[in-house]
């Protein structure tokens, strides 16, 4: 789906489990415009859908400009101390988090 040209940059979040002994990741991609990725792995290309979207903050949009960015995180808890650095607000924030649950990586499995 790309974004119409009047929307607000996004950020889009995309989840890849554990693959060929690789730690699970969470994808944020600054300034997307689908909300689809490819990510290339032997044998076949994986395709991603996002299961979260939120507009950029302006904090990212002066760190990381307007090209496309890719962000990879494989703890939930450095994707939150990240976040709040930049500005994504805590309502926002909290909607994602909750994707958590269906979406582990290393940090929520010594947890669970």
């Amino acid at each position: 789906m790309l974004h119409h040209p009047s929307q607000l940059p996004q950020v889009c979040y995309f989840y890849l489990p554990s693959l060929n002994g690789k730690p699970a990741e969470v994808i944020a991609v600054l300034n997307s415009s689908s909300d689809t990725i490819y990510i290339p792995v032997p044998e076949e290309d994986v395709q991603l859908n996002a299961f979260f979207q939120r507009s950029i903050t302006p904090a990212e949009t002066r760190r990381f400009g307007t090209d496309s960015t890719w962000r990879i995180f494989t703890s939930w808890c450095d994707l939150e101390t990240d976040h709040n650095k930049y500005g994504v607000s805590l309502a926002i924030l909290d909607m994602l988090l909750n994707c958590r649950d269906n979406k582990p990586l290393k940090d929520h499995l010594a947890v669970a």
